[in-house]
């Protein structure tokens, strides 16, 4: 009886397969006739995809997709039974899952389901493979260009044809793209994708190429005597989107990276891409709408890469140095603070924060310097209250991107506990942010510090996104004035207008007042009569090395020779 049912099941799951060429299309409604008869769940095919001489593929390359799931509710084994059809340098697997609770198969219902899995192998090696699972391979689904696979591809067969000298590179980014979300539904942005993507091919000649890496990035391989035509083409191109059955005009922006290719300077295919990519950022980084890669931006992006890399090695082998900068009572000369800076012994040369600050800042690498300035900051002041000496509130810089850290608030205080140190004797500073994501960080990290009495500061208030509105809604403890308010030759009554009523709101609100870049003693006088006593900046001292910044210390205070100016 077993025999006949096993007949009639794969009668009917062969006849199933013949509907369709490809049968990957209709594996679902097969492999659930077989389910009727076997505990099988779940069927995903994986392939082997190797080099050769009729195909894009550049490397062996492994897919999967899953062919059919019976229950996707259900609750399977993790295991899966693997049967492989084909050659071992290049065969097909299925990796079946039984229902039964450990997911395995009786060796009986193995070899029953192995015969029917050889029947979709030699459906899905003739029908599928050679064309379906080879197109996805080297195609982006959304667009239809080339990925980056089929795009690399088809320039090496350009290059092999002609030469590097004769194209140039592009890598681009679609500015503002995902704005379109707002504007539009998922499927018509990938409508207008598309739209675009055929606009790229009308802008291309005979041996040339554009792919589409995913996303909004795009690249294009053009011959040298027409780059410049298909630079300013993709500078802006229009297409259209869908709404309420109306079409949109839409304009396509981009940032990009141009590379012309030299032979003697490619080393890897892959530089193809990698270089017009390390062009792409550095516009992004300096805002650009296009760059060129020269040497110049090459040695540039060769020293961010250094320093970017050379981070922990310079930090294990003292290169990377803490420096402080007092801050003063401009009416008693009093020491009443500093602010921790850093500086870098880069081969010889002492860099200031500036020079590799913002390289570190693009991602949260920043964290490693901006901790290890912390634990150098802990350790000085315990060491001086251990002898004795005189300690004043450090302030400590922490980047916008240290917030993305999880639990930051309890890895400074930990690091401020295990040095013994009071909490009133650190302080964070941190920089305001325009985005809202930002903010909200932002205040959860402020609000953490308060509620384990760290004091923080919003450090250069009044520029870029700072404003009045920050003084109420973020729990802070100081405010530090950025130096582009008083750095004038002559201060006005507007100039005093606008800082006197800063400082005015933050004294209403109990918050405490610093202003920085102090270096004239007419700004002194400036400040105080708007009642603005404390300060930093190089009327009183330049940044200090820890033996320079100890005796300052010790001293405790400053002659108030400013004033004696002033008279």
């Amino acid at each position: 009886m077993k025999e006949v049912v096993s007949n009639r099941i794969y009668q009917e799951f062969s006849e199933v397969l013949l509907k369709n060429e490809n049968s990957t299309k209709i594996s679902q409604e097969a492999f659930g006739i077989v389910s009727n008869w076997l505990p099988l769940g779940k069927v995903v095919l994986e392939a082997t995809l190797i080099p050769g001489e009729n195909n894009y593929i550049l490397e062996k390359k492994i897919v999967s997709r899953p062919l059919f799931i019976k229950d996707r509710e259900a609750i399977l084994s993790d295991y899966q039974e693997k049967f492989s059809f084909g050659p071992a340098d290049n065969n097909i697997c299925f990796l079946c899952t039984s229902t039964a609770e450990d997911g395995h198969f009786t060796e009986e219902e193995a070899e029953h389901l192995k015969a029917f899995l050889s029947e979709m192998y030699i459906h899905v090696e003739r029908m599928y493979l050679g064309k379906g699972l080879q197109k996805a391979y080297i195609t982006q689904k959304v667009t239809g260009l080339p990925n980056q696979a089929g795009y690399m591809a088809r320039v090496i067969a350009h290059v092999k044809k002609s030469s590097y000298d004769d194209y140039t590179s592009f890598y681009f980014n679609l500015r503002g793209f995902g704005l379109l979300n707002y504007e539009f539904s998922e499927k018509e942005v990938d409508a207008i994708l598309k739209r675009y993507g055929r606009e790229l091919k009308k802008r291309i000649d005979e041996g040339e190429e554009v792919g589409h890496l995913g996303g909004d990035n795009f690249v294009a391989f053009i011959k040298k005597n027409r780059a410049e035509y298909f630079l300013n083409q993709i500078k802006a191109i229009e297409t259209y989107g869908v709404y309420k059955g109306k079409k949109i005009p839409v304009i396509i922006r981009a940032t990009i990276g141009v590379f012309d290719l030299e032979a003697r300077k490619i080393h890897h295919p892959g530089e193809i891409i990698g270089q017009p990519g390390a062009a792409l950022n550095y516009a992004r980084r300096k805002r650009k709408n296009v760059v060129w890669l020269t040497p110049e931006i090459m040695d540039e992006i060769f020293f961010d890469k250094q320093i970017y890399d050379g981070l922990t090695s310079a930090i294990n082998n003292g290169d990377i140095t803490t420096y402080y900068q007092p801050k003063v009572n401009l009416e008693t000369g009093e020491v009443v603070g500093a602010e921790a800076l850093v500086r870098w012994n880069y081969g010889g040369t002492m860099l200031a924060p500036d020079a590799f600050v913002p390289i570190l800042e693009k991602s949260t690498r920043i964290s490693e310097l901006d901790f290890y300035i912390l634990r150098q900051v802990c350790q000085m002041l315990e060491e001086r209250k251990r002898e004795g000496k005189t300690v004043v509130p450090i302030s400590v810089n922490f980047s916008k991107r240290d917030l993305e850290i999880p639990n930051i608030s309890s890895r400074i205080t930990d690091i401020i506990d295990k040095y013994g140190i009071d909490k009133d004797e650190i302080i964070i500073e941190v920089t305001e942010t325009a985005y809202s994501d930002e903010q909200e960080r932002l205040l959860s990290f402020l609000r953490q510090m308060r509620d384990n009495d760290i004091s923080t500061s919003i450090d250069d208030f009044g520029t870029g996104y700072s404003s009045l509105s920050v003084i109420r809604e973020y729990p802070v403890s100081e405010i530090k004035i950025d130096k582009s308010f008083i750095d004038r030759a002559d201060l006005t009554r507007e100039d005093e207008a606008i800082v006197g009523s800063v400082i005015a709101m933050a004294r209403m609100l109990r918050l405490k007042v610093i202003t920085e870049g102090v270096d004239k003693c007419e700004q002194v006088d400036f400040l105080l009569r708007l009642g603005c006593s404390r300060a930093q900046g190089f009327l009183f001292d330049k940044p200090l090395c820890y033996d320079d910044f100890s005796k300052v210390l010790d001293r405790g205070r400053y002659e108030v020779t400013w004033a004696k100016k002033r008279k």
